[in-house]
């Protein structure tokens, strides 16, 4: 964690205070209309303590996030979920009447369950929560499931695929494992976001010659810059995106075509991640390069005599702890609501100009207070889950103005889907690792422009070992040992679907198994039917 104080912290203090004062200053001083000096004056060395390792960056970065000024206004700002809804009212304006109305209970608790621990709740559970009296039951609910080791888990692998997903790297010198298990460590912990972030930024892998194919990979921080092969460009592009949702990677190659990034704002984030001197290479001639020096998007540039190390730390401090950056806290509020509204403020990673930003001043003032409230993820989670437009019906929207009237129908991510499967059936590794494949996405992309496909379609069809779990489950024995039909369907239903049958659905599931001759296969014929609807592998 970002602390102040230890023991090698207090051996040398009044080094760690000029590094510190000098990113201070330097993050108060410059933005990105700061002129640029051409000065000759050359500066002396920094004479810096060592920034090695992972715990002397983190000691360093808790110093400066000390001082930020935003955390200490944040105890004084509240912003409710009831805030939320009035402010987004105001801004919808008329259309506000048209949202759609408040979901129920069974609807709720198997959308919370899915969107924080990617788990269906059980049958017990739907029961005692739709029973219970509490008005603040909702609530409660959220609170129990953040605390779980399957919240953790969940957006841990959504993070280890956002940041692998495109990764080329060689197969050998990564381990996502590694970083799903460090950051469900951290997610379990409540790390705040900018600590997970700068670890991220920060890490420094090196190559273990003693050993074959050890590139500090089965530490998980250092795997952020392994997906991105340590190379200074994909780290740039890769930063911007996941940590800033701007995407800037064509100005490598030439100026942004629709936003204000040059080419050379691009090369000058790519050298904070270049061991030695970096080099822009020519556009007329690949065989000329200019050397670039290290600054961030918003002008800011480090002392210029940092080593490596140190200049991977000042770009973790740039990126989280300038005030000015707002990218930064916006980009994960936009990741979060996009996955739990089905529509973000704007697509989560590629965001060009500022304008292509919808309802901005919600999502400026969910991200300001945010940043206020340390970066604590859960805090984002609940702020979103406990308003009302989190907890309406869903329905297709044709048109940007009807955006957050509703919830998008969405498609569950791979491992849902497999868990929801495993929910049923029970577990098997091979089915799993199958759907995980069949039902790949893309996490960056948003819910409207995600299809189904046939082989998804097919696999829950008539996937052998699936169809054999299914006849051979513990739900089949237990619904036949039902004798009532109305109570073996109403089982089936909150099992498999998590909710009640309507009376319709009751009255057909019923007739079915009264016309059946053998009411075994009838049984399975009714799991392979409610596994195979569209409801099973959707969110709600």
């Amino acid at each position: 964690m970002l602390q102040r104080g230890s023991s090698s912290l207090r051996k040398r203090p009044h080094q760690w205070i000029t590094l510190v004062a000098l990113i201070c200053l330097t993050l108060l001083a410059t933005s990105s209309a700061a002129p640029r000096k051409n000065t000759k004056k050359k500066l002396p060395p920094l004479n810096l303590p060592p920034l090695k390792t992972q715990e002397q960056k983190m000691q360093l970065l808790g110093y400066i996030r000390q001082n930020m000024p935003t955390l200490r206004q944040g105890s004084r700002v509240s912003f409710s979920s009831q805030d939320l809804d009035k402010a987004l009212a105001l801004e919808l304006g008329d259309t506000a009447s048209q949202a759609a109305p408040l979901i129920d209970d069974e609807t709720f608790i198997r959308r919370a369950s899915l969107d924080l621990t990617g788990t269906l709740p059980s049958a017990e559970k739907i029961k005692t929560f739709v029973a219970d009296q509490n008005s603040n039951k909702r609530s409660d609910y959220i609170d129990e499931l953040l605390e779980t080791e399957a919240y953790a888990r969940k957006w841990a692998r959504y993070w280890t695929s956002v940041i692998f997903y495109e990764s080329e790297a060689n197969k050998r010198r990564v381990n996502p494992e590694a970083l799903e298990d460090w950051l469900a460590e951290q997610f379990r912990k409540g790390a705040p976001w900018d600590y997970i972030t700068v670890m991220l930024i920060s890490a420094t892998p090196e190559r273990n010659k003693k050993k074959k194919n050890d590139y500090g990979q089965d530490y998980g921080p250092n795997n952020f810059v392994l997906a991105c092969e340590n190379k200074s460009t994909e780290l740039a592009s890769e930063t911007a995106r996941i940590f800033m949702g701007i995407s800037i990677q064509c100005a490598e190659c030439h100026d942004h075509p629709f936003d204000n990034w040059k080419r050379i704002q691009f090369h000058e984030l790519a050298a904070f991640f270049h061991p030695y001197t970096y080099k822009m290479p020519s556009q007329e001639d690949p065989t000329v390069s200019t050397v670039v020096k290290p600054r961030f998007l918003l002008g800011e540039k480090p002392y210029e005599n940092m080593k490596s190390d140190a200049r991977r730390v000042s770009i973790a401090a740039y990126l989280a702890y300038n005030p000015q950056n707002y990218w930064f806290a916006r980009s994960y509020v936009n990741r979060i609501w996009s996955e739990l509204i089905g529509d973000g403020f704007y697509d989560v990673d590629s965001l060009g100009p500022d304008g292509d930003v919808v309802h901005k001043p919600i999502v400026n003032r969910i991200a300001a207070n945010f940043r206020y409230k340390d970066f604590d993820p859960k805090w984002v989670f609940r702020l979103i889950m406990n308003s009302q437009v989190y907890q309406r019906e869903m329905r297709t929207m044709d048109s940007p103005s009807e955006l957050f009237t509703a919830i998008r129908p969405a498609r569950l991510r791979p491992d849902v889907v497999a868990n929801s499967v495993a929910h049923v059936i029970g577990e098997y590794p091979q089915l799993r690792k199958e759907i995980d494949t069949v039902f790949d996405m893309n996490p960056s992309l948003p819910q409207s422009t995600l299809e189904g496909s046939i082989q998804q379609a097919l696999l829950l069809m008539n996937q052998r070992e699936l169809q054999q779990a299914l006849s051979q489950s513990e739900l089949k024995q237990k619904l036949l040992g039902i004798r009532s039909n109305e109570e073996l369907v109403q089982s089936l239903y909150l099992n498999v679907l998590a909710r009640n049958p309507t009376p319709d659905e009751l009255q057909r599931n019923v007739s079915y198994l009264q016309s059946s001759e053998k009411r075994d296969e009838a049984v399975e014929d009714l799991l392979w039917v409610l596994v195979n609807c569209t409801e099973f592998r959707t969110k709600r």
